[in-house]
């Protein structure tokens, strides 16, 4: 980090699309030309894997597989996957395109004689893919989590699985086939980026889902009881932002057990982590230091117990193995003296929120005035778990607005650029700024509100045409700031 950057904030689900979520698609790529109209190095996105029925895509059925509504059919078809008379179907009869077109693509692809770089990719990423596509047609299957498949599946008997496998041969290689599809795709699109000076943040949530391929197939990883369910849920306690606390209703991790492999799950997950993204955000790091637990089946994280984490160990065992591994810590929320010294050993940069600037006084940390600049920070006008700072500024109270009046004068129409101005300037490394704060959107936009589950991860653009006012603004703000590529 020892060059002044900035970047936006935003995930591949939020462009817009004709037929669903975001994808990798033309919309990814104008995006991408954009950023570097406007001078950016940085593309942040959250995880890019299956999201939970809730849409988070911080709770899902597997670490590593890629969410297959990412897939982009003006992609399929530029590649030949899809003939001319499958793209007359699609855009005409077609009731999910995006369903419908990986469907007519594997069929097509099937009967290829060339499949090098499918049998590579399978090779390269067996650890995973393997028990996802085994885990991920039984799920279809049977429609439900992984504690109700039949006994001899839920426990993995070898004889039950391979019977499985024979007889829904080709619904586990289609799940394979549709993730080198995608992993192609998001490669090709990173690739541009790249090429144009802008590297990808990625995202790696600390916990996975119960019901997860991972767990599923490698439960004495887990704290689980003698038929797979977690004696124990992963959380936060209470906060100045949830007065129950935040109940994530995750297994939490046998650290113990994973030692004895050197930490393999996470070595293979890391990995795939620097396939997805040049830089890896680790959401809730505090958690390697120590985590939250309540007891399995509680109402609210309200009762609860910090619990030690694998600390520097784990740390040490992933950078021997992995080169190049370049990490956010993700330092947030309660932060003890250990935190900050297991990111400082490291030299991981942390995060800074300028939202959370304003509620105290002068000593506050998250104050631009106050970074250290000894120390590496990524600065932010929020996150996905923020309001925007417009819906931020709505809801404020008059001493954080007092507060804010200190630094800048402005109202709710213009506190969005105000605080892109004052991170711009900031003396942290890198400065990121989710897209609807440089769109100046309210609170509607909102990504995510912590410890709820209902209307989230759903914000999605009609359009994105930025004019060419606000382009030359942010191009213009961020050469001023000495952030430019």
């Amino acid at each position: 980090m020892s060059e002044r950057l900035s970047g936006v904030l935003m995930h591949v689900s939020s462009f817009p699309n004709k037929w669903g979520r975001g994808d990798f698609g033309p919309e990814a790529y104008k995006f991408v030309d954009w950023l570097d109209k406007t001078k950016q190095s940085l593309w942040q996105i959250l995880p890019l894997v299956y999201p939970d029925e809730t849409g988070s895509p911080y709770t899902s059925l597997s670490a590593n597989a890629i969410f297959s509504g990412f897939v982009s059919p003006e992609k399929l078809y530029e590649q030949e996957y899809l003939r001319h008379e499958d793209w007359q179907y699609l855009m005409k009869s077609a009731r999910d395109v995006k369903k419908e077109s990986l469907y007519l693509a594997f069929n097509n692809w099937k009967n290829k004689k060339d499949k090098k770089d499918f049998d590579d990719f399978c090779k390269n990423h067996a650890y995973w893919l393997e028990d996802a596509a085994l885990f991920m047609t039984l799920h279809d299957f049977f429609k439900n989590t992984w504690y109700d498949f039949p006994l001899a599946l839920r426990d993995r008997y070898v004889d039950s699985l391979e019977k499985w496998q024979q007889e829904h041969v080709d619904e586990v290689l289609q799940f394979k086939f549709e993730q080198f599809i995608l992993y192609s795709q998001w490669s090709e699109l990173k690739t541009y980026a790249n090429d144009k000076g802008i590297r990808i943040i990625g995202d790696i949530p600390i916990f996975i889902s119960g019901d997860s391929s991972d767990v599923w197939a490698h439960r004495d990883l887990f704290k689980l009881d003698e038929k797979g369910y977690p004696l124990v849920w992963t959380g936060v306690p209470p906060d100045a932002f949830t007065t129950t606390g935040q109940l994530w209703a995750q297994p939490h991790y046998n650290w113990a057990k994973m030692k004895e492999n050197n930490y393999e799950w996470w070595y293979q997950r890391m990995l795939v982590g620097t396939v997805h993204a040049d830089i890896i955000r680790v959401d809730h790091f505090r958690g390697f230091c120590a985590a939250y637990e309540v007891e399995y089946g509680a109402e609210t994280a309200e009762q609860g117990r910090w619990v030690d984490g694998p600390r520097a160990d784990i740390f040490r065992i992933l950078h021997n193995r992995i080169d190049g591994l370049n990490i956010i810590a993700e330092d947030l929320g309660i932060i003890t003296p250990d935190v900050t010294a297991l990111r400082h050993e490291f030299k991981y940069p942390g995060m800074k929120i300028l939202q959370f600037a304003f509620n105290s006084g002068d000593e506050n940390p998250f104050l631009p005035n106050n970074f250290d600049p000894n120390d590496k920070f990524v600065v932010y006008t929020g996150t996905h778990d923020n309001n925007t700072a417009k819906g931020w500024f709505e809801k404020a109270t008059d001493h954080e607005k007092h507060l804010l009046s200190n630094y800048c004068q402005c109202d709710a129409d213009t506190v969005a650029w105000a605080l892109i101005d004052m991170s711009l300037r900031s003396n942290a490394a890198w400065a990121v700024t989710p897209l609807q704060d440089i769109l100046g959107l309210d609170g509607s936009a909102r990504m995510n509100l912590p410890g709820t589950r209902v209307g989230n991860w759903a914000w999605q653009l009609d359009e994105f045409d930025p004019s060419e006012e606000l382009t030359e603004t942010f191009k213009e703000l961020t050469l001023k700031s000495d952030r430019a590529k």
